[in-house]
Formats: structure tokens, C-alpha cells, sequence
């Protein structure tokens, strides 16, 4: 082969033209990529905080509607004639931020920096004392009071036997907040102990961003229900981002259960 000829097939290359075009190419490709990981991974953390906030919700809801379904407004007494006296009147508290009688709902931000109470309830079984006719021995009445609090986008969840805790944890109850039985009331040797197998103390981690209780049925101071809405959102590098949960429950409350909001 002539050495003309061979020169000319081993000087034959890439032009920068066409460089630049494939380095272009590449690049378009590569942010298509990493766009498509970048949402993948995006709708990746979404979906695992919306199961996990959903989970831990639902766990406290559940815990909530369970207990509100059982509160009642007082301690009874129930003497060996069969006929009933209250002891001490005990109402189901409701941050007056948070609850409206059959209106549109009233949002209270749960991301104060101090614990703030949103309820308190108390849960009693009756004292029946002994009856002679009947040989029936006395049975002691039980009480546990359930306090409900919001801070820094979290719930903390707290039943308690012991008067004494129930009105200092975490914080210290708004003056407003006084139809609770004392140590003088409940306690050994009283006529009421303590229901010290239903004690929880529990700070529920959520991203809750807000919260809201409306009252249906009968009157504002005596509902036969309650609607209760909570909404989630979740921040990312302390900002809030658009995904967001609402969970709903409806609770039934029993018979002349009393509200007063504080």
C-alpha cells in the first residue's frame, strides 16, 4: 500500500464538533437520569413518611377514641338501698381552641414550644358498698384521669391512677382545670383506688401541624359525639413540604358526659 494512502487512513479522527455534540448528548442523558432517580428517591422518602405518620396516628387515635368513649362527669357512689350519690363532679375538659359545637372546624397548631393541655377526662367505675340482704361484699370504685398534650408537633398521652401525676404531667394544668378528685378521694384505704392497670405515659413523634374537635348532637355543654380531625405535614431541612395526612375519628360519648372548655 502506497505510504500516501496509508497516512491519509490513520490521520482519519473525531472532530471537536462532533465531540462537543456527544458530550452534550451525554449530559442530557445524565440529567435525565439523575431527574428520574432524584423523583424516585423523592416519592420514595413521601411514601415512607406518610406509612409511618399514617401508623403512628392511627395507633394514637385509636388509644384516644378507646378511653374519650369511656369518660364520664363524676365519681359514684352507689349505697347498700341501691340509690346513687356523685362524690365529686368530673367533666370532660376541651382546649377552647380547638373545639366548636356543630360549626366548621376550629385548627389549633400543635407546634407550640411548650407543652400545652388539649384535654382531660377522668374514667371511674362506681363504689358499691356492702349489702347485707344480699351478702355482697363492698367493691371499691377505680379512677384514671387521661390528659391529652401538643408540643412541638407531638402528642403527649398520659393516663394515670395517681391524682397527684395526673395534674403535674408533663406540665402543670391551666387554673381553669379543677373537677378532679384528690389523694383525699382516691386512694388506699378510700373508697376509690387507683386503676393502675390502665396507666400510659406516652410522647406519640408525629409531624402533626394541627388539630380540631367539633361537637355533635345535643347541646354544646353535652354532645352525644365529637368529630375529631388531625393533619400531619411533613418538613424537609425545616421546611414544609406539600405532602400532608388528615386522619378523622368520630367518637359516641356516653350518657351526660359534660363538657367545659378552658
Amino acid at each position: 500500500m502506497p505510504a500516501a494512502r496509508l497516512s491519509k487512513k490513520y490521520k482519519t479522527g473525531v472532530t471537536l464538533i462532533e465531540i462537543l455534540i456527544a458530550a452534550g448528548l451525554l449530559s442530557l442523558f445524565m440529567t435525565a437520569a439523575f431527574s428520574v432517580y432524584r423523583s424516585g428517591s423523592r416519592g420514595f422518602v413521601t411514601g415512607s413518611w406518610r406509612a409511618e405518620e399514617q401508623k403512628k396516628l392511627q395507633t394514637f387515635i385509636s388509644a384516644l377514641t378507646r378511653d374519650l368513649g369511656q369518660a364520664n362527669s363524676g365519681l359514684i357512689n352507689i349505697a347498700a338501698d341501691g340509690s346513687t350519690s356523685q362524690i365529686i363532679a368530673t367533666p370532660l375538659y376541651i382546649n377552647d381552641n380547638l373545639y366548636v359545637f356543630d360549626a366548621a372546624e376550629k385548627f389549633l397548631n400543635a407546634g407550640n414550644d411548650n407543652w400545652v393541655c388539649l384535654l382531660a377526662f377522668s374514667i371511674s367505675y362506681p363504689h358499691i358498698e356492702a349489702n347485707d340482704v344480699l351478702v355482697a361484699a363492698e367493691q371499691f370504685g377505680r379512677w384514671s384521669g387521661v390528659s391529652v398534650w401538643a408540643k412541638g408537633r407531638k402528642i403527649r398521652y398520659v393516663r394515670t391512677g395517681d391524682p397527684d401525676v395526673f395534674k403535674s404531667v408533663p406540665a402543670a394544668f391551666p387554673a381553669a382545670i379543677d373537677g378532679f378528685p384528690g389523694s383525699s378521694i382516691v386512694g388506699d384505704g378510700k373508697s376509690f383506688v387507683s386503676d393502675l392497670d390502665q396507666n400510659r405515659n406516652h410522647t406519640y413523634d408525629l409531624s402533626l401541624e394541627e388539630l380540631a374537635l367539633v361537637g355533635r348532637g345535643g347541646d354544646a355543654a353535652a354532645p352525644s359525639g365529637l368529630e375529631l380531625t388531625f393533619r400531619s405535614a411533613r418538613y424537609e431541612n425545616g421546611k414544609k413540604t406539600d405532602s400532608e395526612i388528615t386522619q378523622n375519628a368520630v367518637v359516641r360519648l356516653a350518657s351526660q358526659t359534660v363538657i367545659v372548655t378552658f
